[in-house]
């Protein structure tokens, strides 16, 4: 065995490493696609790729397990979680004939890495974990240890494994009036928007 390999296989330095790498070297600004200068970071983060994460500012992430690998995650303003969060914007390939440990990233069919985005206003409950290709609707609460691999539609709380809406945070008029006071009128959903929205919506009994 070579002196590289004993290094790997060596527990010590590999607790060292990931020691390192969990509470100092993800908290390198420099590193992410794009970091408002009022994100929080608190570790222990590990963060894959942090260039393919964007944090646009008045929010942050703690003890949150982040896999960018090929597709980004995206939290806009004003949105933030608990501990515990996990994103994952990735999936294994299957190939026939093939162990999927031996695929490279490069022979991964397209298609399989999905970007994960977090709408403004959202509050993420304690250890969630949301999958490829995900959507959190604006103004969304998610329940602590939901699984989500589905995306949500807006101001729903949203909840289990796999997640899904329970019930409307606001009424419709109550949701207006809040949009009123914090977006610009462009940016706001109208009364035919929402009504539409919650008819579609299937609210878990």
């Amino acid at each position: 065995m070579n002196l590289i390999k004993k290094i790997k296989n060596n527990r010590f330095i590999r607790g060292l490493y990931f020691l390192y790498r969990d509470y100092f070297g993800n908290l390198k600004r420099s590193n992410f696609g794009y970091i408002a200068d009022d994100v929080t970071l608190a570790p222990p983060l590990r963060i894959a790729n942090p260039k393919n994460v964007f944090l646009y500012g008045n929010n942050g992430i703690r003890n949150a397990d982040i896999m960018t690998t090929n597709a980004k995650f995206i939290m806009k303003p004003n949105s933030g979680a608990a501990e515990g969060l996990r994103v994952t914007t990735g999936n294994h390939a299957m190939i026939l004939g093939r162990f999927y440990r031996t695929i490279t990233e490069a022979e991964k069919p397209k298609g399989l890495d999905k970007d994960v985005i977090v709408e403004s206003d959202v509050w993420i409950g304690r250890n969630v974990t949301i999958l490829a290709g995900v959507t959190i609707g604006r103004g969304c609460t998610i329940g602590a240890c939901s699984l989500v691999n589905k995306s949500t539609p807006p101001y729903c709380v949203v909840a289990g494994v796999p997640a899904k809406p329970i019930k409307f945070k606001w009424t419709i008029d109550e949701i207006i009036e809040h949009e009123r006071i914090l977006y610009p009128e462009e940016e706001r959903y109208t009364r035919e928007e929402l009504e539409k929205i919650f008819a579609e919506t299937k609210i878990k009994k």
